[in-house]
Parts: C-alpha cells; sequence; structure tokens
C-alpha cells in the first residue's frame, strides 16, 4: 500500500475535498483506496454523505479502544476511516501544534501523538489492503502534531498550494522541514481570470520547477455545493473543468503508484 499525505501550509486550502475526490476516482482506477482523517475538525467523513460528525474513528485508536466500527465504507467502496470523537471517545475542535496548547482538541491526544512520531505509520501498517492500494491522510494546516504524523507516515506528500501570497511566504520553511521526503505540489482553487492568481503559479513554477504537477485545480462554485447536497462533485458534474483536474490529478498519482511516475 503506497500512503500520500495531503497538506498545505494555509487554512482553506481545500485539502479534504481533495482528499475525498481523490480516493473516488481511485477506486474507479481500480485501486483500494483508503482515506484517513488526521484532523480533529471531523469532518472528511461528511464528504462521504455521512450525515453528522463522527464518533469513531483515530481518536478511538489513540485512547486505546478496541473498536470494529472506526472505519465506514462509502457508496463508492472507498474506505474511510474519520478522525472521530463526536459526543464521544475525544472531543472533536481544532488542531493543535503542541501538547496543551490553546484550542488542542485534547491535550491527552496531543501528548500521545507528540510522544511517539510514528505512532500513525505503524497504526498504517497493520491496515491489510492489496499491494496497489492507496491510502490518503486529510491533515489539518501545517505545522501540527497532526500533520507530522501524517508526513512521517507517507510515501508522498502531495502538498495543497491555492495561489495566495500567504503559500509562497510559508514554502521555504514548509519545504526545509520536509528533510528529503518527495513531495509533489498541486495548485488548487485556481482562478485564471485573476491576475494574482496567476502570478501567484508563475512564481511557484519558478520556485519548485518539476515538483509543480503540470495540473492546477480551477475552483468550481458546484464543489460545495455537491458537498451540501451530499453528492460526490465529480458524478454530479462530470464535464466541467474541474472534474477533468481532478481526473488528471488522479491519473498521476495512478501512475505515480504503479511506479510510472517519479516525483522530481
Amino acid at each position: 500500500m503506497k500512503t500520500v499525505a495531503v497538506v498545505s501550509t494555509v487554512g482553506g486550502a481545500g485539502r479534504t475535498t481533495l482528499t475525498a475526490a481523490l480516493a473516488g476516482l481511485l477506486v474507479g482506477r481500480k485501486h483500494a483506496a483508503l482515506a484517513v482523517e488526521c484532523d480533529p475538525r471531523n469532518v472528511l467523513a461528511l464528504h462521504f454523505g455521512l450525515r453528522e460528525p463522527a464518533r469513531a474513528g483515530l481518536v478511538s485508536y489513540l485512547h486505546g479502544a478496541d473498536t470494529t466500527d472506526a472505519a465506514l465504507q462509502s457508496d463508492d467502496d472507498v474506505l474511510v476511516v474519520p478522525w472521530g470523537g463526536a459526543n464521544g471517545i475525544g472531543d472533536a475542535g481544532a488542531a493543535s501544534t503542541a501538547p496543551d496548547a490553546p484550542g488542542a482538541p485534547n491535550g491527552v491526544e496531543s501528548t500521545r501523538l507528540a510522544a511517539d512520531p510514528a505512532w500513525l505509520r505503524g497504526l498504517l501498517a497493520r491496515v491489510e489492503l492489496p499491494p496497489d492500494a492507496i491510502a490518503l491522510i486529510d491533515t489539518p494546516t501545517w505545522p501540527s502534531i497532526e500533520t507530522s504524523q501524517a508526513i512521517d507516515a507517507a510515501d508522498l506528500v502531495l502538498a495543497v498550494l491555492p495561489p495566495a501570497p500567504a503559500i509562497c511566504a510559508t514554502l521555504p520553511r514548509f519545504r526545509a522541514a520536509l528533510a528529503g521526503k518527495p513531495c509533489a505540489y498541486v495548485a488548487n482553487a485556481v482562478m485564471p481570470a485573476r491576475e494574482l492568481h496567476i502570478d501567484v503559479l508563475a512564481l511557484l513554477r519558478a520556485t519548485l520547477g518539476n515538483a509543480m504537477l503540470p495540473y492546477q485545480i480551477h475552483a468550481d462554485a458546484g464543489v460545495p455545493e455537491a458537498l451540501a447536497r451530499s453528492e460526490n462533485f465529480c458524478a454530479s458534474a462530470p464535464g466541467s473543468r474541474t472534474a477533468h483536474d481532478l481526473h488528471g490529478l488522479a491519473a498521476w498519482l495512478s501512475r505515480w503508484a504503479n511506479g510510472a511516475e517519479e516525483v522530481r
């Protein structure tokens, strides 16, 4: 099984939406897909049709619970492991950057994650899926303890870059922190009619070179509308530019997982 951590250095980048969309598209490409939410916001399962935040999930394992209902099967055959904790073990909330930090969802959870940086990697190693399976890990905004867990567990980091000036400001520190971990970069929520977006994308391409994937995901108002209707966006708007973009990115990930693409 190959593991991909979906990360960004700014909030609102679209990590969760991309994680859910790519997981479904990878199933369509004959991969077993596992979508893992290492994010205390606990919203990933809502993208797969769950009506309310999940109770069981990663947080259950963090608290040592012997649970058999942490994973959910979506209608499009994605295996989903939410963060969990809604009205149960743990407490869903904002991600933390340090144990017991202000806004931490649960000091015990943060402390345990900080004490064992390879906890998630070990947990995923116990998952029995076919060799061609792909696990996508949704994360909070970097830096955070949860995102560090996901990066440690990943064979590939997929960095999501909305074309905003804040991305350019945070990128050098993020790249330095990767310490050699393979990373591919993809632009998301792109509006070509905005001159600022074009300028930021040009700067990102000049900075990142071949590590910047040749795909850019265009903004589409239909994406949040599909979520509100509990619909799969790519299935409900298959002819849209954004659906085409997402299919291209999923195809690249499929080729990477099969060894046909390298991250430069």
